[in-house]
């Protein structure tokens, strides 16, 4: 149940007299039951896979701000993607609920006999969803209006932000995949091109790839081969640092598997897979461009042939946190930048605004160490008490129900839909998650069945369990054995 909804069935049964507390947010905890409820927690810290971890939890009650439990809430530690909680809520307190990212096609003139004489401009606005299906009805947008001919080029626009693609603190071995996707303000498919494989007729034959959608902004080279029946898939994507143009697939795919997920792999230069994809859109509705695809910047000037606006707001956060998209976490930093202090946005401006927002709900950014929107830096840094108050300024804002909708839910949603399977925190934890080398982190509310919400930031640095067969099971037993200590009572 979402916790907003819960509350309000406790106030309606309050209303009618059916409560045994006349009190928000169920019985408020007692000092016996916080005693209680120390004891268990401290056992559950004796869990195995904890063992030479070093773990932060602050856990507080919801409603009445009570302190439940504390340990180590005020040091700091790699985050993880628990770290979008900051970026995504000042996004909401600063760009509104109502923002939406806008991509633009815009030309230096009407067309004259179906020709234009000048350039057509792709404008990128921040935007990560925007598709190659959203720039064939750009073409086609393009088409209706009269155009055969463009004499000049396509010119790409990314200059709503700077060019510097990531964060300090990503390593190369990010870069070729999805997680490590460039950071531009036009983007096309999440910075990605699908590539997804299949076996080849016999063991040792090269595999089968299927790529979407065509670009000639680089090459996917196939050097992977189809293994035997039944043997392990480890196919693996490769961008060769001397050759960033270059996206190899290798490893091998088993004989007579079915076509494999996504490899997702990232692309070299965002801006330009977006216009090649456009200039190839343009082909098929028989447009011809006679300067290809070149970057540049839109003249003030240039009319607006088509424009797309992304979901508002509830959607965005809900497309960030849901499955942790790194991208829109760099995006919105970004985008706060720009909102700012103006064009282009960047991260310093972007770090600039959470250093506001921070201190406006009373957290010293000198507590905390901020890189980049997404957690993804080793550099970053965080409290428990930061995130729990960051989750305690979203449930007490005029926002509460965005936030609780678009957080994962326990056996539900998101990247919780899997985790706590078969315990009692299914449908009763709403938290981000957050997985970096040696850290596994989570932050964010818990139903009790008797005291209401519990706002909790629990962060586990130091686990040696990454390469440990089991051990990402047997850290969610630990997590889940201290978070059910919330939820025995009454004590």
């Amino acid at each position: 149940m979402n916790p907003s909804r819960y509350l309000c069935a406790i106030a309606l049964l309050v209303t009618l007299g059916a409560a045994p507390e006349p009190q928000p947010g169920g019985i408020p905890w007692t000092d016996a039951e916080i005693a209680r409820l120390h004891e268990n927690v401290e056992a559950a810290f004796a869990a195995p896979a904890l063992r030479g971890a070093y773990v932060g939890l602050l856990a507080i009650d919801t409603v009445r701000g009570t302190v439940l439990y504390s340990r180590n809430a005020d040091d700091a530690f790699t985050p993880g993607s628990t770290f979008k909680l900051l970026v995504g809520s000042a996004a909401l307190q600063y760009l509104g609920p109502d923002f939406r990212f806008v991509t633009t096609l815009s030309g230096d003139g009407p067309p004259k006999d179906g020709v234009v004489s000048g350039n057509l401009y792709l404008r990128g606005g921040g935007d990560a969803h925007l598709g190659a299906a959203d720039l064939r009805a750009a073409a086609l947008a393009a088409s209706r209006s009269g155009i055969r001919r463009v004499d000049g080029a396509i010119v790409v626009d990314d200059s709503h932000y700077d060019a510097q693609r990531f964060a300090p603190g990503w390593t190369v071995d990010d870069l070729p995949y999805e997680y490590g996707a460039l950071v531009s303000a036009l983007e096309l498919e999440a910075g990605v091109v699908h590539v997804y494989v299949s076996p080849g007729p016999v063991a040792g034959a090269p595999v089968k790839l299927r790529v979407e959608p065509a670009s000639g902004t680089f090459t996917v080279e196939n050097h992977a081969l189809t293994g035997a029946p039944h043997s392990e898939d480890t196919t693996d994507v490769v961008r060769p640092l001397d050759s960033p143009q270059k996206i190899e697939i290798v490893g091998s795919y088993p004989a007579g598997a079915p076509e494999s997920d996504d490899l997702e792999p990232s692309v070299p230069d965002p801006q330009l897979y977006a216009g090649d994809v456009l200039l190839r859109a343009f082909g098929d509705v028989g447009i011809t461009v006679a300067g290809g695809v070149r970057s540049g910047v839109a003249p003030r000037s240039a009319g607006v042939l088509w424009r797309l606006e992304s979901a508002a707001m509830p959607a965005l956060l809900s497309e960030f946190w849901l499955p942790s998209d790194n991208l829109m976490g760099e995006l919105f930093l970004k985008e706060l930048g720009a909102a700012r202090s103006g064009e282009p946005g960047t991260f310093v401006n972007g770090i600039a605004v959470e250093d506001e927002y921070l201190r406006s709900i009373g957290v010293d950014p000198a507590a905390l160490s901020i890189t980049d929107g997404s957690g993804h830096s080793a550099y970053d840094r965080i409290t428990p008490r930061a995130l729990v108050t960051i989750l305690q300024s979203d449930w007490n804002g005029a926002q509460r129900s965005i936030v609780n909708d678009a957080l994962p839910e326990a056996g539900v949603r998101g990247t919780l839909k899997d985790a706590f399977a078969g315990t009692s925190l299914d449908g009763k934890v709403f938290a981000k998650t957050g997985t970096h080398r040696h850290a596994r982190t989570l932050s964010g509310y818990l139903q009790t069945d008797d005291h209401g919400p519990v706002t909790f930031s629990l962060l586990v640095n130091n686990w040696l369990g990454d390469d440990r067969p089991g051990g990402s099971a047997q850290l969610r037993e630990a997590q889940a054995a201290l978070l059910s200590a919330f939820l025995r009572g009454p004590f």
